[in-house]
């Protein structure tokens, strides 16, 4: 079962990237200072093989 941000679980989202947030989140018991359960955690890690992948595209101010 999914929970609310709320619930002071794990803040991961459960829904789809490409879809509109209905704000369920994991809830599982979250990993020691963190936000996160250690399972997403580890998925919110990068690691340095993905450093040639630009994760914001720069835009010019308007």
């Amino acid at each position: 079962m999914f929970h609310s941000s709320k619930s002071g679980g794990c803040q991961w989202p459960m829904w789809p990237h490409d879809a509109a947030p209905n704000h369920q989140y994991c809830g599982r018991r979250r990993k020691e200072n963190s936000s996160y359960c250690p399972e997403h955690y580890q998925l919110s890690i990068r690691s340095g093989e993905d450093e040639d992948t630009a994760v914001f595209v720069r835009r010019k101010a308007a």
